[in-house]
């Protein structure tokens, strides 16, 4: 039997019958994309610095560690599972080879490779709760949350890990197009991933793994080896996320706060970005655009003079609001 890569019908089969604007405006990316083009006139017509480059650089680089991270959060998802632990993975990927680094006195490429498999063994961790247990991955990943936060302000004693050597801040100070190295590696991976779940075999077992579990088992595919894959990718990234939000920061410290609460700016855009709780269902496209749609609303509402501690609250609007279209999918597809 023959899995297909995605469950919903890639624009070029849409059937002839269907005109071509509603093929476009059915297409979750598409909506996301419009969303985009709004808000930005809105906040525009508010402050037009909005669209300056300093602006939008900053928005760029700010949003590329969250995107960065969700490019493994995407697949876990569509796989049917959730990792609420990335935020914490992130300040242990950057305390732990900071620490490595100025205490301990190891090459920097020693302690990144050191760091990227603690990373990996959080995310193994997670798989094996979650898949061989039984343990909910929601369950599973926030006591990771604790348990590795508390790890780094162990490690640190609440505090930031400087100085370190000045090499260490050399990919964080690059600026390509006024942007950030990490930006760049987020569209590169882009392309990877979605490459991944459209063309290969491994998108397949994805949607295959998410859509309908027992018919993947049948087919053949091991769909714990999957999922715990997709845990360790999440980590891995989460980790990476934190060393190069570590490059960037003056001084160039390990702190332990750094990725404290990103997990739901990453859940929402992964989310919004049509990424279903339900599995089987989601792309890279729509999930970069939806981490770039709720960057934008946080920074939007400072920039175009709304109150900034709004940023909280539609946060868990919009995720609630995602959630909501979510359920209402599933029930359609199902009936």
């Amino acid at each position: 039997m023959k899995l297909a890569a995605n469950p919903a019908p890639p624009l070029a089969t849409a059937r002839p019958s269907t005109p071509l604007l509603r093929t476009l405006l059915e297409q979750q990316e598409t909506a996301i994309l419009v969303a985009l083009v709004l808000l930005t006139a809105l906040f525009y017509w508010r402050n037009n610095a909005m669209l300056e480059p300093a602006t939008v650089g900053s928005i760029l680089r700010t949003m590329a560690f969250p995107a960065l991270i969700a490019m493994g959060m995407v697949q876990l998802m569509i796989a049917g599972e959730i990792d609420l632990s990335t935020g914490a993975v992130m300040s242990l990927g950057a305390v732990f080879a900071a620490k490595l680094i100025r205490d301990a006195g190891i090459p920097i490429p020693l302690a990144v490779a050191a760091s990227l498999a603690a990373s990996l063994l959080v995310g193994l961790g997670n798989g094996l709760l979650t898949v061989k247990i039984g343990i909910p991955a929601i369950i599973t990943t926030i006591g990771t949350m604790f348990v590795v936060r508390g790890l780094s302000y162990s490690f640190t004693q609440g505090l930031p890990i400087y100085p370190l050597p000045p090499e260490v801040g050399l990919v964080g100070s690059w600026r390509p197009l006024g942007t950030s190295f990490t930006f760049l590696l987020v569209l590169l991976l882009l392309v990877a991933v979605q490459i991944l779940l459209n063309q290969t075999r491994w998108g397949a077992m994805l949607f295959a793994t998410g859509g309908n579990k027992l018919a993947a088992q049948v087919c053949g595919i091991n769909t714990d080896r999957v999922k715990i894959i997709c845990f360790m990718s999440t980590s891995f990234l989460a980790g990476l996320a934190g060393m190069l939000t570590m490059s960037q920061l003056p001084l160039t410290p390990g702190d332990p706060v750094i990725g404290r609460n990103l997990e739901l700016d990453i859940l929402a855009g992964v989310v919004i970005g049509g990424v279903s709780f339900y599995g089987g269902r989601g792309s890279a496209v729509g999930t970069f655009f939806g981490v770039l749609f709720i960057q934008l609303v946080q920074s939007g509402l400072v920039i175009a003079g709304f109150d900034a501690y709004l940023q909280t609250p539609v946060l868990g609007f919009l995720l609630v609001a995602a959630a909501v279209l979510d359920v209402l999918r599933n029930r359609r597809r199902e009936s």
